[in-house]
């Protein structure tokens, strides 16, 4: 979608033709109709004549989320029955209900269950737009229920020619980032050094270019997104802040991923740490189940995309570099000359290395063209 030209010349002219549309009414022209409409549209345009396997998705998720409301179903059976076409697909046991967009539409449908208020429950025109709003479907950033409620309730939409220009602006610098600098080093590094024969070096300079690649690569695509959604009022979240700049593990996953990292924080640690901490045990060992919980989460950061070695290796990999970064800072609260060393700017920026180079690792693994 954010690859064809011909898009983004559709994607100007609409949110022109919006914006001069509502001008002329007045701004009567509500944001729930406007969306609708670019939501239907974009549908029709991303599944191309292929609906049946997205629309028992969609009324399978609609229905769980009528029958969670009226008691029918538990949250957490609700949340269960939802992942439960994404968990089939993963493991390739049901390979029927793959889709386009199928793992963050399934995290939308779950965000709905735990955050949406009874009164939009049975809203069927904005439970469709939001979970297949199409600047978002494909890849993220995680658009969470609540900003959405926010964006669409706003009284009044005006396209200012700041707005427009700031719009646009980010939608070019994610043209740059995913059309030139991705291409660039896909093109001359990542496709030449993927066909030699594994060595250190082989690595080294793979497990750099892979993640500066898809660092440009998807950051370029959260920007385009977030351009997208401005154009017509929507607040989509950043998704990276340079994470380059990263500190420690914990520092990489608020700056890598950002909307997604968040809401496994909120969807998978917190209830996970929340539960633990009801038993005794736990309660005496903070530190036990702060760990538990940031293992869990990190590994669902790697293996959600499946369930393929490569995907659960660099999973459990970002799940060990959060809790032995979570360890040391646990033991520096009790060893003062530790907690003091950590502070020198040398192990300081010793530490921001050691964080890229095991990232830049586990990124490789990701990408299944490491030997693990």
């Amino acid at each position: 979608m954010y690859s064809n030209a011909s898009f983004f010349v559709g994607l100007f002219s609409i949110a022109l033709a919006f914006a001069g549309i509502n001008r002329f009414l007045k701004h009567r022209l509500t944001y729930l109709v406007s969306l609708s409409v670019i939501a239907l549209f974009g549908w029709m345009h991303i599944f191309r004549g292929h609906f049946a396997v997205p629309v028992l998705v969609f009324f399978a998720f609609y229905a769980v989320a009528i029958l969670k409301e009226e008691g029918w179903l538990k949250t957490w059976q609700a949340v269960m029955f939802t992942l439960l076409p994404l968990v089939l697909v993963k493991l390739h046991l049901n390979n029927h209900w793959g889709m386009i967009g199928l793992s963050f539409m399934t995290f939308r449908a779950v965000d709905v269950l735990l955050y949406r208020k009874k009164e939009d429950t049975k809203d069927f025109i904005l439970y469709f737009c939001y979970l297949f709003m199409p600047f978002v479907i494909l890849a993220g950033p995680m658009y969470r229920w609540n900003a959405w409620i926010k964006d669409i309730r706003r009284p009044a939409f005006i396209m200012s020619t700041d707005l427009f220009l700031q719009a646009m602006q980010q939608v070019l610098y994610g043209i740059v980032q995913k059309f030139l600098f991705a291409m660039l080093i896909d093109h001359y590094i990542i496709s030449y050094w993927k066909n030699e024969p594994f060595s250190l070096t082989v690595g080294i300079v793979m497990s750099v270019a892979y993640s500066f690649y898809l660092y440009f690569d998807f950051a370029g695509y959260s920007n385009m997104a977030i351009g997208a959604g401005r154009l017509f009022g929507l607040t989509i979240p950043a998704n990276f802040n340079l994470p380059l700049l990263a500190k420690n593990p914990q520092d990489f996953w608020r700056r890598f991923h950002i909307s997604l990292s968040e809401w496994l924080r909120d969807v998978v640690f917190m209830p996970i740490y929340m539960h633990l901490l009801r038993l005794n045990f736990f309660r005496l060992n903070k530190t036990l189940a702060q760990n538990i919980g940031i293992f869990c989460t990190l590994f669902c950061m790697g293996a959600w995309n499946g369930l393929e070695r490569h995907y659960v290796v660099s999973g459990i990999l970002f799940g060990l570099m959060s809790v032995s970064h979570n360890m040391l800072l646990w033991t520096a609260k009790r060893k003062p000359q530790l907690a003091l060393a950590l502070q020198n700017p040398i192990v300081s920026f010793i530490g921001r290395i050691v964080t890229l180079a095991c990232a830049a690792v586990s990124l490789y693994i990701f990408s299944g063209m490491s030997p693990v």
